[in-house]
């Protein structure tokens, strides 16, 4: 047994303590038959209470053994006896715990693999029904320990969880029996300090000091435990902390109300999920980088319709046609217009087959046909210009979405023909991928990428599976070091780096471009290889991949924070533009720019170029060539402005640039030409030379025009603006300036970020009566008015760009204000309910512009204001409730269930769909199967109320009012001793667990002196007490002596 070798007590009262409950446990006597032995002992060896709760928990099993049932009637019995008291027994659990413990505080979270209930689990269970029912009772004496023990309880499995929380980046979840643990202990906490008569501990001179404490040690744990772990007592014991004693009196003893308290009186105003709500919010997911992956959707999803899976299905898929419709009323370029027609297409089946086994009662199909009823196909009057061709979008993305549907097994096409209104078709026979089997193929033949990126335009449902196989073969490659299959994948993405918004549909920047940083900075160059061209070149097609998807999406090293702010790939961008000085340049740099020059400049004598060799690159890692483009660049200028180069041989070796191993470094090049002084240098004739030699090149490569052509796409907005300011100076090179503005212009708009165009700018800031402001009061009034309309009606239009927009320029507190005065006026004439939900969707709606910028946030501007409860309190009542209730719904809007913080693979279409709900706390309306098993804690039936007691719905009052009869059970067991031929024969692997040694010959229990059993049960339990206490003596030899 685990206690048999634990030290003994040093005093001689809890040894003899310790004699007698390790002797009953060993002979399995019960409580009751230990009532006059414990009785005797008390009054010849007294002990204090902590003593012998001491004593009594140091019998508790350990970490892989099971709790002697008999443990926990002792603790009951001496606690009815008042042996011991509730504070004593809780302290010394906490000692014997892993809490308590700190050599087993690792353990902390993992009490448990025997499958039963923890021991503190049920100890407080055990205490909390004692003193629900009245049988234990808080003196004022016993107050002090008792709270003192469980507000040490409350502090260290608070303190405990949250800090395994803060490691574990918000993933840290619970196993059952530390969940059941935990409840218990809130259910005691409520039943110990909800009591009327605990009350009474205000008048206590020590309570006015520790009142703080006790109080934030109960919210602590209300919030860090049971609010994370979603329990149902969650919020009542800071329910309670705001209730006598707990609150602060006067000296009158009247509660003392704060300013906080105040707010927190504020009613909320009904629960309305609009249908301009969602449609806002998704409106900001894909109005630049989109923001659509798995967990961030589900995510905000789960929170906005919590156990309503049909609702979030039929919205989901009408607000994503909201979406689609707003693009077209607004006009919007035809590139996002595709962005949001993948979004249906491809990535709303994925989700909605994650969903479709938990829609119970309802189907996906019912769902997709109910969300069909909303949604008009007739974005404009008929007689309206464009009014046709957006009718027949609309009606080619629905067919196509319910053929996507089909591929996943959503629909039938039946059903089609039911939703399209058209006679029943024969579906297109398409393929449904795998990531798996992609990856596969992928893997063996690189090039099959080839024809799979052809895919992510399709809207047939598989762009999920080829944009998942995308990112593994990056990762994969990188992993391995395969630079080789790496290049030529980045090579093929290159052509396609518009698609590229489809990709980041399923995926974060982190997740793509983190290891493509990675492998660059950390990139080997093997001086003693014997050719460096085609390292240059695997390392020039990886780079230029990485850089053109960081500038189309304005990615920084926030959203990639693994890879560093020394890495490679952001400091290159840092200096792009910038020329070091000579004098700056160290020993190696100078040598490294001195051998470029040389390649590139010198010629034979026929004035021609030799090309760079071998011996140039040799002693330049391509990271150091990159460095030091824009010094290449400078002094090449300057050599040729003084003569000492002419301008064919500049030309020449611009010429070696555009190769493709050394092709990236125009971004360098052109990046430093736009900085530039054009007129201050009189440079502009030489510069346009060298633009226009740049910006056309010769090469007839696919391959290496596609790198150009996503070059020219990064530097073609800062380039037409430097040649638009020349042409302003220089009107005599009006010719040549628009020849090279004319061959950039089809490279602008090359970008998917929240930034708005100039004219749309102009148009938001010149809004009549108040610009900014009134804008953002505007769309909140329309939007409200839309989802207020009767009928079918096409959406206002909006664009969360434009509250963007309205935050860089205002700030978050002018926006907040025109938010709350919109707010406001909308509840003032009944709609205060709709314009909170679209307020809400404004402030919470995921954007970048949130997570790279210092500036503070519309959200966390609320949060400082709430926190500022004096000065808000100050403020005109109605603008404080709009304040209070627009944080309350906002904070409960992004504050995710905790098993929605686990991390979803790329490919969501491949996990299995109940994991992924069971994950994220979605539960079927039935019941899913994993969650209808019910485990029993307390197989054997006498270990007592096991788990968690549930004290929300029970009656302890009328289930204590009937006794426990344990007689019964203590007279059959003295009846089996009597009649059984081996009494006390056992099982010696009862004990497995707890490594019992059973080994030993049994011996029959006597219950009187002269070692016959009487048949005489009743006599045995009342007459005899005396001879029982001694015959347990006598066995137990010299081990136990009252003298």
């Amino acid at each position: 047994m685990p206690w048999m070798d634990t030290a003994e007590p040093a005093n001689s009262a809890a040894q003899q303590w310790r004699t007698v409950f390790k002797h009953a446990l060993l002979k399995r006597i019960t409580a009751e038959q230990l009532v006059a032995p414990l009785k005797e002992l008390a009054r010849k060896h007294p002990a204090a209470g902590q003593e012998v709760a001491n004593v009594l928990l140091g019998f508790r099993a350990g970490m892989r053994g099971a709790d002697d049932p008999l443990l926990f009637r002792y603790a009951e019995h001496l606690l009815r006896a008042s042996y011991l008291g509730t504070g004593d027994l809780l302290l010394a659990l906490l000692k014997h715990s892993v809490f308590g413990d700190r050599s087993k505080k690792a353990n902390a979270g993992n009490l448990r693999s025997s499958g039963l209930p923890t021991c503190e689990e049920r100890m407080f269970t055990l205490v909390a029904q004692l003193h629900l029912n009245g049988t234990l009772s808080t003196g004022l004496a016993d107050t002090h320990q008792t709270a003192h023990a469980l507000v040490q309880w409350l502090h260290i499995v608070s303190e405990s969880e949250y800090n395994k929380q803060l490691a574990s980046a918000g993933l840290h979840t619970l196993d059952p029996f530390s969940y059941g643990m935990y409840d218990a202990l809130g259910s005691l906490t409520m039943s110990i300090f909800g009591k009327h008569s605990f009350r009474a501990i205000a008048k206590q001179v020590w309570w006015k000091e520790r009142r703080p404490a006790v109080v934030r040690a109960m919210v602590d744990f209300d919030l860090h435990v049971l609010h994370w772990m979603q329990s149902q007592l969650s919020g009542r014991l800071q329910a309670l902390s705001r209730m006598p004693p707990f609150v602060e009196t006067d000296p009158e003893g009247r509660p003392v109300v704060t300013g906080q308290q105040t707010l927190d009186s504020v009613a909320d105003l009904p629960i309305v999920r609009t249908r301009a709500g969602l449609y806002v919010w998704l409106n900001a997911c894909l109005s630049g980088r989109p923001l659509t992956d798995d967990m961030n959707m589900l995510g905000f999803l789960q929170a906005r319709y919590p156990g309503d899976n049909q609702t979030l299905a039929v919205d989901l898929l009408t607000a994503a046609f909201d979406v689609l419709t707003n693009a077209m009323l607004r006009k919007e370029p035809r590139q996002s217009i595709k962005i949001i027609r993948s979004f249906i297409c491809n990535k709303v089946p994925l989700l909605l087959s994650i969903m479709a086994a938990y829609l119970a009662p309802m189907t996906a199909e019912a769902c997709v046909q109910m969300a069909f009823m909303q949604i008009a196909m007739d974005a404009l009057p008929p007689i309206t210009a464009g009014a046709t061709d957006a009718r027949e979008m609309l009606k080619r993305t629905r067919l196509e979405f319910l053929q996507a549907c089909a591929l996943h097994g959503l629909v039938s096409e039946s059903t089609i023909g039911n939703i399209i209104q058209e006679p029943a078709m024969a579906l297109p026979r398409i393929v449904r991928y795998s990531k798996d089997g992609l990856v596969s193929q992928c893997t063996t033949h690189v090039g099959r990428l080839e024809g799979l990126a052809e895919d992510l335009q399709s809207m047939q449902g598989n762009a999920g599976a080829v944009a998942g196989c995308i990112v593994e073969l990056l990762n994969n490659h990188c992993m391995n070091k395969d630079t080789m299959s790496l290049k030529t994948v980045c090579t093929i993405l290159i052509k396609r780096i518009p698609d590229m918004d489809v990709v980041m549909q399923y995926t974060s920047p982190a997740m793509m471009l983190a290891p493509l940083c990675s492998l660059l900075h950390d990139w080997v160059h093997d001086q003693d290889q014997t050719e460096f061209t085609p390292s240059y070149e695997e390392f020039a097609s990886i780079l230029l991949f990485t850089l053109a998807v960081v500038h189309r999406y304005e990615i920084t090293i926030a959203d990639i924070p693994l890879a560093g702010a020394d890495n490679f790939v952001f400091q290159l961008l840092d200096n792009i533009s910038s020329s070091t000085p000579p004098s700056n340049l160290s020993e190696e740099q100078s040598a490294q720019l001195t051998k470029w020059i040389e390649g590139l400049f010198a010629t034979d004598e026929h004035g021609e170029t030799s090309g760079i060799s071998d011996d140039v690159m040799r002693q330049c890692p391509p990271q150091a060539f990159y460095s030091i483009v824009p010094a290449l660049f400078e002094q090449s200028v300057l050599a040729c402005r003084s003569n000492a180069l002419s301008i064919v041989t500049f030309k020449g070796g611009l010429e070696l640039l555009l190769e493709p191993f050394l092709l990236p470094s125009l971004v360098g090049g052109l990046s430093w030409l736009v900085k530039h002084s054009w007129e201050d240098n009189g440079d502009a004739d030489l510069l346009l030379q060298v633009l226009d030699k740049l910006l056309k090149p010769s090469s007839s490569s696919q391959e290496t025009q596609a790198m150009h052509r996503a070059i020219l796409a990064m530097a073609a907005t800062p380039l037409i603006r430097s040649l638009q300011d020349l042409l302003r100076k220089r009107p005599d090179l009006k010719k040549a300036t628009n020849s090279l503005i004319s061959l950039l212009m089809p490279y602008l708009g090359h970008r998917r970020t929240d930034r708005s165009s100039n004219a749309e700018v102009q148009e938001w800031a010149g809004t009549p009566d108040g610009g900014w402001a009134r804008c953002v009061r505007n769309s909140v009034r329309d939007t409200v008015a839309w989802t207020s309309s009767i009928g079918l009606s096409p959406p206002t239009k909006y664009t969360h760009k434009m509250f963007i927009g309205a935050c860089r320029s205002l700030g978050p507190a002018k926006v907040l204000a025109a938010m709350v005065a919109e707010l406001k006026d909308q509840t003032a004439h009944g709609s205060g309910a709709q314009a909170l939900d679209v307020c809400v969707a404004m402030i919470t709606a995921p954007t970048v512009y949130l997570a790279q910028n210092d500036t503070m946030t519309v959200r966390e501007h609320l949060r400082l204001l709430i926190l500022d409860a004096p000065n808000l309190l100050k403020r005109p009542l109605a603008d404080a409730e709009a304040l209070v209730r627009l944080s309350r719904r906002a904070e409960a809007q992004l504050a995710a269930p905790q098993m929605a913080q686990m991390t979803l693979p790329m490919a969501v279409q491949e996990q299995s769909s109940d994991q992924i709900m069971h994950e994220l706390g979605l539960t079927d309306a039935n019941g899913a199967p994993e969650a209808s098993v019910t485990l029993s804690m307390d197989p054997a039936g006498d270990l007592g109320q096991a788990s968690t007691a549930d004290f929300t719905t029970t009656d302890f009052d009328a289930a204590m009012s009937s006794s426990v009869n344990l007689t019964a059970a203590a007279n059959q067991d003295l009846a089996n001793l009597v009649s059984g031929s081996n009494p006390m024969q056992m099982d010696p692997n009862v004990f497995g667990d707890l490594n019992m040694g059973m080994s030993q010959p049994q011996q029959s229990m006597s219950l009187q002196g002269n070692g016959n059993m009487m048949a005489d049960v009743s006599n045995v339990q009342t007459s005899q007490e005396e001879d029982i206490f001694a015959d347990l003596m006598g066995d137990l030899g010299d081990d136990f002596s009252f003298t």
